[in-house]
């Protein structure tokens, strides 16, 4: 059964990047066939004094611009611990409290911290959005805008979040298997692993079932296999926490989520980039 796996991560790896690269080509296409579809403006309509009169009316109905309201948001990061960090010195230099960061992580004011463990942050910040109806969509294309810019620079790492709750049945071997598998019931969330945009979404491989590739950064992808049903699609922006998929078992011989993190292009061991626990 060991083998079997082998072989059909061995296998999927061209069938992984031609997926993606054809999801990038198509997203072009899908542009391109937009800009060339759009209608010539009717002149004729335009010079009617029956359409000028409607387009009055239209902008007599047009809702009011209002001012602009303020919305305190809620963000959820993680550090990284380096040799020789304490809770008060992450506490200071992130304008945390030792007391608040104890309590997000679950730990003593004065336990000891390992290098390389991952600590909860979590801030407030407050944004200015229209008000009213607006809000949403305001608040939502700025997340956009920020998770683009992120998407269309190079990092020297990410930070992630455990895409699912549940045990490792599987863990990552260079040359052997491609990321971790985290087993649960069918049905379960799997949540976006860290901001990014949807590069993929279907069932082009059969190796991997259903499968949800993001890009988080130039340098650094996560893909998530094996689903029973997406929740996003190809284009689509997402957020860290954010449910992506169900848990499932196509293509696979038990329910749980086959996690990806690729550098480069390069798969590696996704250990190193999540908190220490499925539960932190």
């Amino acid at each position: 059964m060991f083998e079997d796996r082998i072989g059909q991560r061995t296998n999927g790896l061209k069938g992984f990047w031609a997926v993606l690269a054809m999801a990038v080509l198509l997203g072009g296409c899908a542009d391109m066939g937009q800009q060339q579809q759009q209608p010539e403006p009717d002149t004729a309509a335009a010079a009617s004094p029956s359409s000028d009169a409607a387009g009055a009316n239209a902008a007599s109905e047009q809702p009011v611009a209002t001012a602009p309201v303020t919305r305190v948001v809620t963000k959820t990061t993680y550090v990284r611990v380096r040799r020789g960090d304490t809770l008060q010195r992450i506490a200071q230099k992130h304008g945390a409290s030792v007391k608040d960061l104890s309590a997000w992580n679950h730990l003593k004011p004065n336990g000891h911290l390992r290098a390389g463990q991952s600590i909860k942050l979590v801030s407030k910040q407050t944004i200015a959005v229209q008000a009213g109806g607006a809000a949403n969509s305001a608040a939502n294309a700025a997340g956009s805008r920020e998770v683009a810019a992120e998407v269309a620079r190079h990092a020297n790492s990410v930070t992630l979040v455990w895409p699912a709750h549940g045990r490792v049945v599987e863990l990552f071997a260079p040359g052997a298997t491609r990321g971790i598998e985290i087993a649960g019931k069918a049905g379960d969330p799997v949540i976006a692993a860290a901001d990014g945009k949807v590069m993929y979404a279907g069932m082009g491989l059969n190796e991997y079932g259903s499968l949800i590739i993001v890009q988080h950064n130039k340098d650094f992808l996560t893909a998530y296999s094996h689903n029973r049903r997406l929740l996003v699609k190809t284009g689509d922006t997402v957020h860290q926490g954010q449910q992506i998929a169900e848990m499932g078992s196509e293509n696979n011989d038990r329910v749980a989520v086959l996690f990806e993190v690729r550098r480069d292009g390069k798969p590696v061991d996704p250990m190193p980039y999540l908190p220490s626990s499925p539960q932190s």
